[in-house]
């Protein structure tokens, strides 16, 4: 929300600097994120008389120009498609300075001399505008300084406005806020109505369908408007808001949008089929084209205003193209209505469709309100347009909502703010913010949130209002305090924030990430075959639409985002929840993810490329580490097939037989998104897996007083072999002392064949009642090289 002072100033006359009105919107709950000087930087732009125009000899899309500085003609060359002779412009001569530092000199455009230049609204910092030369009002006398002619630098406040605060989505809602701030009155504009012809029933007709869906539609005639541009000081204030000027019916629409943050809609009625205004809901697959002249096609749960053939606008969001006010407009059909925040939000999210109006509906709209905003933009199309309005309005209305009271209470407020207010102070603070006060007790007082205040709905509500317009600061600061619970588990988070410790004393940064996210993030791991996802109702924007069934998507982009600022090497985890359906209910579950880029040795100096197997054992080891450190068994792994994965690297993650998640290294195709050039690595596994143990008896392992004796074995398998089926064939038939397997080594060449690898093993032999012989060892070794044989037909490399 952009707020010129200028406009503010007009209902509450207030004289602090713009500083101090930031301060103190800021301290009581409206944050200005900037303070804009509109027109900073024209000083030296003066309003110039174009003369006469021609072609340029040598270029089509120029021309030459001749202009009126005031004292003498110049010769401007000039590439703007709306210049004509007879214009004002603003127009900066020989020696001007412009906002952006550029010195305007004498200078050849293709053989032709230009001694200025005719400027544009964005070349002035005025507005975005760069469609032509600002043209001036043709009262305006060349040679008057601009600023002189616009009134001055416009002061802005750039505000952020909160979800819950609708109100202050207009200039007199933060009018109303500064009054209250300074004890000043608040001065509404008075709205003067002159009508005259038939009456508005016999013009047209209004039908909703369903009160809820559009609790509120008025709808005004105008005739004989005349169509033109609007005059310079609504152009500015809507350029200083953000708004672009298109003629002075739209610009009407959009200034009283701003001014009292009710939307309204113009449409052209001889446009309107029987002109006639249907507000219904749009039929499954109906095809519309919107303002933007995109086709779009509707749902059955999206609301739109129709006339007796076919949609002419999406509510609350955008008109239709082909009943849009145009040249030829002469009768103009004035919407001013209230629709459902949901089904706004819902529908704008469907469409990709944000506009100031999708913007203000879906915070909701002062339902009190429409009809006086209705009679205020009518009453300025008849002022600028000369339009005639027709006598009365059609109101469809089902009355104001039954209002509800909220009860304050004195030692209530004394005790969540921790001062005592004043009654007096606190009848003075609503007051100023127009929140009546129906009833008193000397305990209590009772108000009535007015309609234009949806967000006050309990008594904290009403205390917050007190504390921020006393003033935050004078509340004293409180020391911390906290609470012994006897008999209080602690266990879980206990071991959650030691399995924390863990990862990170492994080398791991901690991310987190929010809960919900874009469906199309998840449709790159993987579809939702089985419709496990969680789709929001009324999501905040298309972009967090579903709840995460799993961390993995969200964790790959973090890692993307790393490699696209270069930062190549990464080892990061996620804990986190996630929800998904499950037999028809909605279930969560806490999940660990683990992601890993780049070197294990984390030096970025390293030029090699990373090879698969060392990112795999990678976050292997770290997974098996954190599994020994939780007092968990070692991993089991079992082939696994998924779409995220490449083929051969992802295997399910098993503990005691119970299978807890997944880990592998993403396709190529994923990595692409963020140019990852290097495998990259994940697990997801099951968060309660990994604690369950956490607070167990840890056993003791005695010291060994003996030695140990070591043994490797290399043998040839076939491709299909894993390293679980090794170790389990090992384990199998070996004795005691046999007291650890390490694999080191795995190894593919033509000389193997296809199908076949090598895999090269460590063996540790202790006995903890003596030192072992190395017959002994011998024999023992034997035996396992015997079942490896025997049990996976394993060919013994011999040295």
């Amino acid at each position: 929300m952009k707020l010129p002072l200028s406009w503010l100033r007009d209902y509450v006359a207030v004289e602090a600097s713009a500083e101090e009105i930031a301060e103190r919107l800021t301290f009581s709950g409206t944050e200005v994120e900037g303070i804009e000087r509109v027109g900073a930087g024209c000083e030296d732009i003066i309003v110039g008389e174009i003369r006469s125009v021609a072609p340029h000899p040598k270029a089509d899309r120029l021309c030459l120009c001749r202009v009126f500085d005031g004292q003498s003609e110049v010769s401007v060359v000039c590439g703007a498609d709306n210049v004509a002779k007879g214009q004002k412009a603003a127009f900066a001569p020989l020696g001007a300075l412009l906002p952006d530092g550029t010195k305007i000199k004498e200078a050849k455009l293709r053989g032709e001399v230009s001694q200025g230049m005719l400027c544009a609204e964005d070349e002035l910092g005025l507005s975005t505008d760069h469609a032509g030369i600002m043209v001036l009002p043709p009262e305006a006398v060349a040679g008057t300084p601009l600023l002189e002619l616009l009134g001055g630098v416009e002061t802005v406040l750039e505000l952020e406005v909160t979800w819950n605060r609708p109100d202050c989505l207009s200039v007199i809602g933060m009018a109303r806020e500064v009054a209250a701030l300074y004890g000043l009155p608040l001065t509404l504009p008075e709205v003067s109505l002159k009508e005259s012809g038939k009456p508005v029933e016999e013009w047209t007709s209004v039908e909703v369908a369903d009160a809820v869906d559009c609790p509120r539609y008025t709808a005004r005639v105008l005739t004989d408007t005349n169509l033109r541009s609007s005059p310079l000081w609504m152009r500015r204030r809507l350029a200083c808001c953000g708004i672009r000027a298109i003629n002075n019916v739209v610009d009407i629409t959009n200034y009283v949008m701003i001014e009292c943050g009710q939307p309204l809609h113009a449409f052209d009625f001889a446009m309107l089929s029987e002109g006639r205004i249907v507000v219904r809901r749009a039929g499954a697959g109906e095809p519309m084209a919107t303002l933007d002249d995109e086709p779009r096609q509707l749902t059955a749960e999206m609301l739109v205003i129709a006339d007796a053939e076919r949609p002419v606008a999406v509510a609350g969001i955008m008109g239709g193209a082909g009943s849009e006010i145009g040249e030829s407009t002469r009768t103009v059909l004035l919407e001013s209505a209230a629709f459902d925040p949901a089904i706004t939000h819902r529908t704008s999210v469907a469409l990709g469709l944000a506009t100031e109006s999708s913007h203000r509906f879906e915070r909701s709209v002062d339902v009190g309100r429409v009809e006086w905003a209705s009679r205020r933009a009518a009453a300025l199309i008849a002022e600028l347009g000369e339009a005639v309005v027709a006598p009365g309005v059609i109101d469809i209305y089902g009355g104001q909502p039954i209002g509800h009271e909220i009860t304050c209470r004195s030692a209530r407020l004394k005790q969540v703010l921790g001062i005592t207010v004043p009654r007096e102070a606190v009848l003075k603070i609503l007051a100023g913010l127009q929140i009546p006060v129906v009833s008193e007790t000397p305990d209590a007082l009772a108000v009535a949130p007015p309609s234009f205040r949806p967000d006050l709905r309990i008594e904290a509500d009403v205390i917050e209002e007190v504390a921020r317009l006393h003033g935050l600061e004078q509340i004293p600061a409180a020391d911390p305090v906290g609470r012994i619970v006897m008999d209080a588990d602690e266990t879980r988070p206990r071991a959650v924030r030691r399995c924390r410790e863990h990862l990170v004393g492994l080398g791991l940064s901690e991310i987190m990430h929010y809960s919900f996210l874009a469906p199309q993030s998840l449709d790159r791991f993987g579809p939702d075959t089985n419709g496990r996802r969680v789709t929001l109702l009324d999501p905040v924007s298309a972009d967090h639409s579903v709840m995460r069934d799993s961390l993995i998507p969200q964790l790959a982009e973090s890692l993307g985002r790393n490699a696209a600022h270069q930062e190549m090497e990464a080892a990061c985890f996620e804990i986190g929840r996630v929800f998904f359906r499950e037999a028809g209910e909605i279930r969560e579950e806490d999940r660990l993810s683990i992601g890993l880029m780049g070197h294990r040795s984390g030096d970025r100096s390293e030029r090699r490329p990373v090879e698969p197997e060392e990112a795999f054992l990678w976050l292997k080891g770290i997974l098996n580490e954190l599994l020994r450190v939780q007092n968990r068994p070692t991993a089991e792994l079992a082939p696994l097939a998924h779409p995220a994965f490449d083929a051969g690297w992802c295997v399910t993650v098993s503990v005691g037989g119970e299978s807890i998640g997944l880990m592998g290294l993403l396709t190529e195709p994923i990595r692409h998104t963020w140019r990852i050039q290097n495998p990259v690595a994940i697990a997801e596994v099951r968060l309660d897996a990994v604690l369950s143990q956490q607070n167990g008896p840890q056993p003791f392992t005695p010291i060994q007083a003996y030695p140990s004796v070591a043994r490797d074995v290399a043998m040839i398998v076939g491709e299909a072999v894993q390293h679980t089926d090794v170790v389990r064939v090992m384990r199998a038939g070996a004795p005691a002392e046999l007291t650890a397997i390490d694999l080191f080594d795995i190894f593919r060449s033509e000389e193997l064949g296809a199908g076949r690898k090598s895999m090269a093993y460590a063996l540790t032999y202790r006995s903890g009642e003596r030192t072992l012989t190395d017959e002994e060892t011998n024999r023992m070794q034997a035996v396992v090289m015997e079942n490896l044989r025997r049990e996976l037909s394993a060919e013994i490399r011999e040295r």
